[in-house]
């Protein structure tokens, strides 16, 4: 982290057509403080780096973002991808999308997984994928003691007939057994077991 700063300042500094004494001079400091915190051997407070870069005529900007799993989409982006794959007639491709959410949910942090639900996905064009989403940000939230987001709750997040996700008509008895009730409430029925991989 040290290096970064120091990169960082110096970057900064030289930018500005600024010596390290004329830095000092106008962030009401000493020109060895600068000197220190440009090879790294001391690293300036925040409120220290932000006077130095303004005294640069830089901000300094500071983004908080919750922890995802590396690639992980929110709901939001599946919606489009989703889109896309119906739209190129890849539904195979679009329910696999539903599938795989489970492990970015579970890798990811706690306000990391508040984040890739709270978002309301826009129509996918297709009422079985709109109600899937709505079903998979529920369950989701339930799973990881998330509050439910209220998108979910919308009159397009139900489909009638009833979906059978990837279910031969064989299998339908054994998919409305084991369907979760956050799914079987929005009319898609996809056996528990798909969200279960390890």
């Amino acid at each position: 982290m040290k290096a970064v700063v120091a990169t960082l300042l110096r970057d900064a500094r030289r930018m500005a057509a600024l010596t390290q004494a004329d830095l000092a001079d106008r962030a009401g400091t000493a020109q060895s403080a600068v000197a220190a915190y440009e090879n790294g051997a001391r690293r300036p407070s925040l409120a220290t780096l932000e006077r130095l870069l303004g005294a640069c005529d830089q901000d300094l900007d500071l983004i908080v973002r919750p922890r995802m799993r590396r690639g992980a989409a929110a709901l939001a982006e599946l919606a489009v991808t989703i889109r896309e794959d119906l739209a190129a007639g890849e539904e195979a491709n679009a329910t696999r999308l539903l599938f795989g959410f489970a492990d970015d949910f579970r890798a990811s942090s706690r306000p990391g997984r508040g984040a890739l639900i709270t978002d309301e996905p826009t129509s996918t064009g297709d009422p079985r994928f709109d109600a899937a989403l709505a079903a998979t940000a529920e369950f989701f939230a339930a799973e990881g003691s998330i509050e439910r987001p209220g998108w979910v709750d919308g009159p397009n997040r139900f489909v009638e007939p009833w979906w059978f996700v990837a279910s031969r008509p064989a299998f339908h008895a054994y998919t409305l057994a084991h369907t979760p009730a956050t799914f079987a409430r929005h009319g898609v029925f996809i056996a528990r077991e798909v969200f279960d991989r390890v």
